[in-house]
């Protein structure tokens, strides 16, 4: 009897050892420690949870109101689970192994329905769990399929716990993982690669070689990811992207050919107006009739001024001392686009304000124009009258002058109508002509 049972103490024992070095070979970065202790082995575990395909996790508070519950983003990676367990002399021909602790990092999932589901796992006539066990936690089969909901008592402080691991998770394989890179058409290791937002990857050393050109030529434009696809749609790289892969003077480069490009194709764009600044100053939104959207300060020597006249801030109600003459806008039309002529003009006075008042003086010419057409003056005050309807005696609703919406003249107040009834009078019999 005694020999029996230690053939199959030797048995359990190797079995066990088998298992172990299975596991390893499989799951390298799972297996902690395997101790011998004195009722039996003693092993930790850290097992990682993925997911294929990538789900969001929703986070439901313990406590009311339920209905505050937070999502994360779609994650590929949960926290791992700490399983510490001892392995008795009899597992895994006559008993189960025993866990002794089951931990889930930052407390996500509740550990007691995992070691329940757990425990359930062994039979009597199992060769050994420990492998199912790994693969169970580490394929997230103890979760539910879609969508993950969870319910724990700080959901505000562990969604980004979730989400700042998974990133950490994600990097973690691409270091490990191989990039072919199509600008020195070699594989390096992520650790040695940059992916950009549009998911193209590519060498460092190569990267920053081809931006750090680009920006010391000035061509922004082309920082970008050097894909055929991503150049064909214009792509530009974001700062962060910049950050990562160029040396420090060459992003304060990249920042300030940025503002400039900018300023340039700010239709509004002025210069200072001080001879020894000519900062390009930007423009502002424009505040409808106020006045205030002609006010600009240069942010380098902080002259207040109009970005109408360049002249000192006079307020936004006082008119501009900048006039626009006839020989201006004719000249300012008939210049095409491009020409050396209208860029001058526009670079001095900027193109929205040059626009801007060309229209307004077109305006003012129409103005002009129909009030010449259709009014004429009171010749007791001057103010414009147009007649609508009605004889072509008129009563000034200012001075209470009447006259004679014909010919202009001053018509006597006691017979108005004696100017439409004289033979000879240009305005005879045509006291309801009109005009």
């Amino acid at each position: 009897m005694l020999s029996g049972r230690c053939e199959e103490g030797v048995e359990c024992a190797m079995v066990q050892e088998e298992e172990w070095e299975v596991l390893k070979s499989i799951y390298p970065d799972v297996c902690i420690s395997n101790d011998a202790g004195p009722f039996g082995r003693m092993i930790k575990l850290e097992i990682p949870v993925e997911l294929s395909p990538a789900r969001s996790v929703t986070i439901v508070p313990s406590a009311p109101p339920q209905s505050h519950s937070h999502a994360t983003s779609p994650l590929t990676a949960l926290p791992p689970i700490l399983l510490g367990l001892i392995l008795p002399p009899k597992y895994p021909l006559r008993a189960s192994p025993r866990i002794t602790s089951l931990t889930c990092t930052h407390g996500w999932y509740p550990s007691s329905d995992l070691h329940t589901r757990l425990a359930g796992m062994w039979t009597h006539d199992s060769q050994g769990v420990l492998y199912a066990w790994v693969a169970f936690i580490s394929g997230g089969e103890f979760l539910e399929s879609g969508d993950i909901t969870i319910i724990n008592a700080s959901p505000l402080t562990l969604v980004p716990l979730l989400e700042t691991y998974n990133t950490h998770a994600q990097d973690a394989v691409f270091a490990e993982t191989s990039f072919p890179c199509a600008i020195c058409l070699c594989a390096h290791k992520g650790r040695h690669c940059v992916r950009l937002g549009c998911t193209h990857v590519f060498c460092r050393s190569c990267l920053s070689d081809f931006w750090g050109s680009c920006i010391r030529e000035g061509d922004i434009g082309r920082v970008g990811c050097p894909d055929p696809v991503c150049v064909k749609g214009g792509d530009e790289a974001g700062e962060g992207e910049i950050v990562r892969v160029v040396e420090e003077e060459e992003v304060k480069r990249w920042k300030w050919l940025r503002a400039k490009r900018a300023l340039e194709r700010d239709p509004g764009m002025v210069h200072c107006p001080v001879a020894i600044c000519q900062t390009a100053v930007a423009s502002v939104e424009d505040d409808g009739e106020r006045g205030w959207g002609r006010l600009r300060t240069c942010p380098r020597c902080e002259f207040a001024f109009c970005a109408f006249c360049r002249r000192t801030w006079h307020g936004p109600i006082s008119e501009c001392s900048l006039q626009v003459t006839e020989s201006f806008v004719m000249e300012y039309m008939s210049l095409g686009e491009g020409d050396v002529r209208r860029s001058e003009i526009e670079r001095r006075w900027g193109k929205r304000n040059v626009e801007r008042l060309v229209f307004k003086y077109e305006e003012e010419r129409l103005n002009r124009e129909w009030i010449e057409r259709s009014t004429i003056g009171c010749p007791g005050c001057g103010v414009q009258v147009e007649k609508s309807a009605g004889c072509n005696h008129m009563t000034c609703i200012k001075c209470k002058q009447h006259f004679c919406y014909l010919c202009g003249d001053k018509l006597s107040p006691s017979e108005p109508y004696k100017h439409f009834n004289t033979l000879g009078m240009i305005c005879f019999e045509k006291l309801f002509d009109v005009v």
